[in-house]
Parts: structure tokens; sequence; C-alpha cells
């Protein structure tokens, strides 16, 4: 641990605010890369950091570092990323919109399989704002208004993406399936 980050770390221990802020600009840049390198998802990243250095501020007088803060928050990072993968799974990686209206016989078969992972790739090779928007509404089962909310953008606009996605979806031919193209 370098002097800096030590005297750093026994002033917040002491509940020096400023202290505490001037290590939040130090290092949160870099943490929110990190975990965005991993989660791919900006907000979950900035969230993940937030939630890191809160804790952090509320357990000061207990935490050791060894053998520095850095190294505890990159490793804290990590973890809460990949907990957050594992949390989110079925909307990062399932995509089982196509398979909703399937019985389990058929979600089970080597076809559906192959359709999921086929819709996958699809959905994954939507423009970024188009892909966002089609899986909070669709998977997520949000509303258009509080999508439109969320994202700080007008209804119309969740209803256009939601249609284009639809439209670049239908446009694959490969969504077949018991003569329903999607």
């Amino acid at each position: 641990m370098n002097t800096n980050e030590k005297l750093l770390t026994a002033k917040i221990r002491a509940g020096d605010t400023n202290a505490f802020k001037e290590l939040v600009y130090l290092y949160s840049s870099r943490l929110c890369n990190w975990a965005y390198k991993i989660t791919k998802n900006k907000y979950a990243a900035e969230d993940i950091v937030q939630d890191l250095f809160i804790q952090y501020w509320e357990k000061r007088e207990k935490l050791e570092f060894n053998p520095s803060f850095l190294s505890y928050a990159y490793k804290s990072v990590y973890n809460a990323s990949l907990n957050y993968l594992r949390n989110n799974r079925k909307y990062i990686y399932g995509y089982n919109i196509i398979l909703s209206g399937l019985s389990e016989e058929e979600t089970n078969s080597e076809e559906s399989q192959e359709l999921q992972r086929l819709l996958l790739k699809a959905i994954d090779k939507l423009p970024e704002r188009c892909k966002k928007i089609f899986v909070m509404v669709t998977l997520e089962k949000k509303k258009y208004v509080e999508v439109a909310s969320l994202l700080g953008i007008s209804v119309n606009t969740v209803k256009v993406q939601v249609s284009k996605a639809y439209r670049v979806l239908r446009g694959k031919k490969v969504f077949q399936h018991s003569d329903n193209q999607f």
C-alpha cells in the first residue's frame, strides 16, 4: 500500500469525509472500467463500484487491507461483477422470448436449443440501444412508459426501437419453428 493510500484509509477510518471523497475520486473510474469489462453494462458497473464504496464507508472502522485498498477493491468489484452476471444470466444469455410459447418437451429438444442459440446470436447483433430497450421490454417485462422513464427517452422511441428489433429478428430466416416465423 502506498503512503498516500495508507494516509487516506487512516483518515477514513477516523471518519474524514474529505479523505473518503479523495479515495473515491482516485479509484472510482478505474474500478468502473474493471467492472464494465466483466459485466459489459455501464449502469451495472457504476452500481457495483458505488456499492463497494458505500460498504467501505459503513465498515470503515473494521476493514483492514492487505496488501492495499486498491487490491481489495479490485477483488471486491470482480466478485460483485460475477454475482451480477450470475443473477442476471437469464437476461444476458437466456433470451427465452422465442421459447416462451413452447411446451417443456419442445424446449428441451435439440432443435429448440439451436433455435435459442441462433436467437441469442441475432439479438446480440442488434444495435446496442435497440438491444437494451428490446431486452427491457421483452425479457424484463417492463412497460414502455417505465423503460422510457428509466432511459430518459420518449415512449414513442421505445415503441420504435422494439418494433425495429422485431423487424430485424423477423428478417432472419433462422427463426422458424412449427411454421411460425418470428
